[in-house]
């Protein structure tokens, strides 16, 4: 059972694939691989992005350096921001009940034509700290982020990477114990190997 995190105000995509979710314990076969990963191959993910465009993860300060007053949440409580152009959007989710602007999933995907009105940010990309940004190829993303993850969905022409972290397997990072949440996670979705559409945050606690 997945629980929909896509907050976007327009038609959904024809193809599944495209849809995003949280992947929550519930999600079998993400849990199945994951709890695979750590304990028979004892791999564990230490290298988690957690920034967009200087924005951080659950740190309202540096969300209000590229939120303003005038942006406004939709009814599944999220952000969206255009790029330079349009060309890409950035959907930012809060949880029911967190503090205004505090943020705890990040979306980044290319923006169809329809005009939704979003606002537009002075940045041409948006790029995470670990340097992931729309258009790298799989070989790129494992460069950067490394081997622990799980592929899911792969086919001739399309392929999803997720990385995930749950307690207490974050001893080397630790941001679920700083942020008192249970798991982290991030989804990489690449068609003809060029990365699409990706996501990362914190499950719901």
């Amino acid at each position: 059972m997945f629980l929909l995190t896509n907050c976007n105000n327009k038609k959904e995509p024809k193809v599944n694939k495209e849809n995003t979710f949280v992947f929550t314990p519930h999600d079998t076969f993400v849990q199945d691989n994951f709890q695979e990963l750590v304990t028979e191959k004892s791999c564990n993910f230490i290298k988690p992005d957690t920034s967009i465009s200087k924005i951080k993860l659950r740190n309202i300060e540096s969300a209000e350096t590229i939120l303003l007053d005038l942006d406004k949440i939709d009814e599944q409580e999220c952000y969206h921001l255009y790029s330079i152009m349009e060309s890409e959007t950035l959907t930012l989710r809060q949880y029911p009940g967190d503090s205004k602007h505090q943020i705890s999933i990040f979306k980044v995907e290319h923006s169809d034509k329809a005009d939704y009105g979003y606002r537009v940010v002075n940045l041409e990309t948006f790029k995470t700290e670990k340097g992931i940004k729309l258009g790298l190829t799989k070989k790129q993303i494992v460069e950067k982020l490394g081997n622990c993850y799980i592929s899911k969905d792969s086919t001739k022409n399309y392929i999803e990477l997720i990385y995930r972290i749950e307690k207490p397997n974050d001893s080397d990072t630790r941001i679920l114990e700083r942020q008192n949440v249970p798991s982290y996670f991030a989804s990489y979705k690449l068609w003809n190997d060029k990365l699409k559409i990706f996501e990362f945050g914190f499950d719901y606690p």
